[in-house]
């Protein structure tokens, strides 16, 4: 390196620069400008001799003309204190051509988008959102793809660069004339799991064959995978990982449903007419999915058919179901509408065998709902979706006791409705990005009247001992902003802004009640980040943040979340998930004198009602090979912040807040033969809780949904046009009474159900008729939470599901 240095300072120069040279060197050149104006200059030796230059210019100051002479050499001039130092100029490359590739995924014939559809590309696999839209780039302007969705043929295509591009995929079950072509179906329900972390995806539910399938469609078809709870018939909500009543998230079309189906147990909020595609996460999940500290379980409804009339009905001897899809606006829209409603009890062939046990309730019901959806195409770019759902039931249980001394009556009467709705608008910009926004509402109204007699002398008068009558509505609107960029190189990221707004109120008879006339309100906002990461083609990282801002006090709700997904091989793949979950509304217990429960929706403040908080953890592996599949995940989760109002018999409020911790395995067997498939569920689980109060902590007990074994077994079996599934349920039991326990008493659970059905088509009309048996052997069993303690010290529990036959006619009309 030649340093030209031989002043310390660089003079001011007040006249111009004259650069008059003729082939001469720039080493010359820089040695003649150090010895006019006192210039120190850096240049390798090398550089400032391999350059002749010819000049004759004036400049205004010495850094112009340096750099006159410099851009004659092919360098550049960088000024560093008093020093210029001259270096080989680095010519920016030119920033790569990237091209987009964007559009959806829809099924063949009908459009309906497939969500969650996975997309392979030369560089990274991606998801399709809940819409069926995707969105990348690459460098090159034609990719060989493939797509993949549960229940479809596979496509296999060169796909050329564009922002409106369409892949289609081919239903594996279609009726062709009068040819039902199957594929490798059959009549087994359409199933993804383990995969990802407490991850279960269903396809095309509307198409599998499970018995009571007219009623409870989700329900029906979850119950029998592991980690969700069948045994005990919980009517307050799914039981999933041990979770409690109100902590799973329940979403219908972005509707949140705060009870997900009847109050009977046996009927499901959602029609199974409007239903598409179904998704659960256990735990362990990430951001962009639920609002609760439990699980999530997301209901996409049909987009409907914008090409033609569809016509649909169910009948049975429980209920009659209507569907009519009508095409609108040159086939760019479409309106669907469903309906079903309960015949009288006199239709129902269910056994009433317990009707005379004095140690069950055995309750009568009705229901009713009412679904609309219209969707419409506004331009190729841009979607709107408007959903609604409006559902009510009735449910009424009757028990009388009688002995020498003692006669007792108890009537009870419960009434709810669950009305919401939702608007969706989907925007695909022009240079990529996918963008929705989304307004809900949703009201669910409990009504409850209890009527307590009592008369120690069967001689004398009734006595009206006991008379509660209250309601708990709980209201929920929602309006977010999700903006999904296009996946370039290993990155695919996702924004959201969210504003809820809850409120809860209590009115009961009783004015001295600890919840008498309150009502509660919380408005919140959520912003999260995710990013899905592409490491390698055989590992996928996800990285989530949620911040939520309650508005009442100061503090900010962090909520970390992690997950990852390994291909071990082809056959084999591991998967995790780590993270915080936060929940600001509550189902909170109340517990009277005599031990029995009532669960009060309650809005969470984080002052006088606890924010609820939660830690998942998950750990899993699966393998798949030629129609054989195991899956095997184990899960460790706390949670906190929930409450417990306990009455004792002087009328005194003790407030508990709790805490639990749950652990457990689910296994996972499935193998298909020929067209028939036969699987096997298994969960090991323990679920404990403790509470406290004043500074006192009791000791971790058995929680009341806490079950130690649950094995379920289906198959079913496809002898077309015939059909046959058969489930069996066996779960170790609930403690007869889950408040006052006797670990010892524990009444198991065993539940036989089975369908038949028989597929024909007449000209256009696809014809499915048959009969199910719920609870094939009449099996005694009974309901999670719903014992009642009478003054006499006894416990007397609802009777789940009796044997329960039911002859239905499906027809489709297309």
């Amino acid at each position: 390196m030649l340093v030209l240095a031989l002043c310390c300072t660089t003079k001011s120069i007040a006249q111009s620069i004259r650069l008059d040279y003729q082939d001469e060197l720039l080493n010359e050149i820089l040695l003649d400008l150090n010895d006019r104006f006192d210039v120190q200059v850096s240049i390798n030796s090398k550089l400032s001799n391999a350059c002749s230059i010819t000049i004759n210019q004036s400049f205004q100051t010495i850094d112009l003309a340096l750099d006159a002479l410099a851009a004659k050499c092919r360098l550049e001039v960088v000024r560093i204190g008093d020093v210029y130092s001259f270096r080989v100029f680095e010519e920016a490359e030119p920033k790569p051509i990237e091209y987009l590739f964007q559009g959806r995924a829809v099924e063949q014939g009908s459009d309906e988008p497939l969500p969650f559809a996975v997309l392979y590309t030369s560089e990274r696999s991606l998801v399709t959102d809940e819409n069926g839209r995707f969105s990348f780039k690459s460098l090159a302007s034609e990719e060989n793809i493939k797509l993949r969705s549960l229940g479809y043929y596979e496509a296999d295509t060169l796909l050329s660069h564009g922002e409106v591009l369409q892949i289609s995929l081919l239903p594996r079950v279609t009726a062709l004339d009068e040819i039902v072509v199957t594929g490798d179906r059959g009549s087994a329900p359409v199933t993804n799991i383990g995969e990802k972390s407490g991850y279960i995806q269903l396809n095309d539910v509307g198409n599998n064959l499970v018995a009571g399938l007219s009623n409870n469609l989700i329900f029906n078809n979850l119950r029998q995978y592991p980690g969700i709870t069948a045994a005990g018939e919980s009517i307050a909500d799914f039981v999933i990982w041990g979770s409690y009543a109100g902590q799973n998230h329940v979403i219908y079309d972005g509707v949140s449903l705060f009870n997900s189906w009847g109050i009977n147990d046996d009927m499901g909020r959602v029609n199974p007419y409007m239903i598409k595609h179904v998704e659960v996460y256990k735990g362990g999940y990430n951001v962009p999915y639920g609002d609760r500290v439990g699980g999530v379980v997301m209901i996409d409804g049909k987009s409907g058919n914008t090409n033609q009339l569809e016509l649909g009905g169910s009948l049975t001897n429980q209920l009659v179901n209507a569907y009519v899809n009508v095409p609108l606006f040159k086939g760019s829209s479409s309106f669907q509408v469903a309906g079903r409603k309960t015949l009288t009890q006199e239709l129902a062939l269910a056994s009433d065998n317990f009707d005379e046990d004095t140690s069950l309730i055995v309750p009568r019901y009705s229901y009713s709902d009412l679904h609309f959806k219209f969707s419409s195409s506004l331009s190729p770019s841009d979607q709107l979706e408007i959903s609604s759902v409006i559902s009510t039931d009735s449910y009424k249980g009757t028990l009388r006791t009688r002995s020498t001394r003692l006669q007792l009556f108890q009537d009870i009467k419960v009434k709810s409705e669950q009305i919401g709705g939702s608007l969706k608008y989907l925007k695909n910009w022009p240079k990529g990005g996918l963008s929705s926004v989304v307004l809900s509402t949703s009201r669910y109204t409990p009504k409850l009247g209890t009527n307590y007699f009592i008369n120690r002398n069967v001689l004398a008068p009734v006595v009206d001992l006991r008379a509660d009558n209250w309601s708990n509505p709980i209201v929920e609107n929602r309006g977010r902003i999700t903006h999904t960029f296009a996946a370039a190189k290993a990155h695919q990221l996702q924004v959201n802004l969210e504003h809820v707004d809850n409120e809860a109120s209590f009115k009961t008879n009783e004015g001295d009640s600890l919840f008498a006339a309150s009502v509660e309100q919380l408005i919140r906002v959520s912003l999260y980040a995710h990013d899905q990461i592409q490491l390698g083609q055989g590992f996928t990282l996800q990285l989530g943040l949620k911040a939520e801002l309650p508005s009442q006090g100061n503090n900010v709700y962090w909520q970390p979340r992690v997950n990852g997904q390994f291909d071990l091989s082809e056959k084999w793949n591991a998967h995790f998930g780590w993270g915080h979950y936060n929940q600001f509304i509550s189902r909170n217990s109340v517990i009277d004198e005599l031990g029995n429960r009532a669960d009060v929706w309650q809005v969470s403040n984080g002052n006088t009602i606890p924010i609820l908080e939660s830690v998942h953890n998950v750990l899993g592996l699966g393998f798949r090979d030629k129609g054989f599949e195991v899956s095997l995940e184990g899960f460790v989760k706390t949670t906190s912040g929930f409450t417990r109002y306990f009455f004792d018999r002087r009328g005194t409020v003790v407030i508990g807040e709790g805490e639990s911790k749950a652990k457990g395995i689910d296994l996972f067997v499935r193998k298909h033969i020929n067209d028939h498939v036969i699987w096997l569920s298994y969960s090991l689980s323990k679920v404990e809780e403790r509470f406290g109060n004043g500074g006192r902590v009791s000791q971790y007990r058995p929680a009341p949904q806490n079950q130690r074994h649950e094995l379920k077994a289906t198959a079913i079996f496809d002898l077309s046009p015939f059909e046959l599934s058969v489930t069996n349920v066996y779960g170790s039991g609930f403690s007869d009474n889950t408040f006052v326990r006797n670990m010892e008493d524990f009444k198991p659970y065993w539940r036989t159900d089975l369908a038949f059905q028989y597929r024909y088509q007449l000209a256009n009309t696809n014809v499915e008729a048959g009969i199910s048996f719920l609870n094939l052997f009449n099996s005694r069993n009974i309901r999670l939470n719903q014992s009642v303690s009478v003054p006499d010290g006894n416990v007397i529990n609802t009777v789940g599901v009796p044997f329960t036959p039911t002859v239905f006619l499906n027809f489709d009309i297309k």
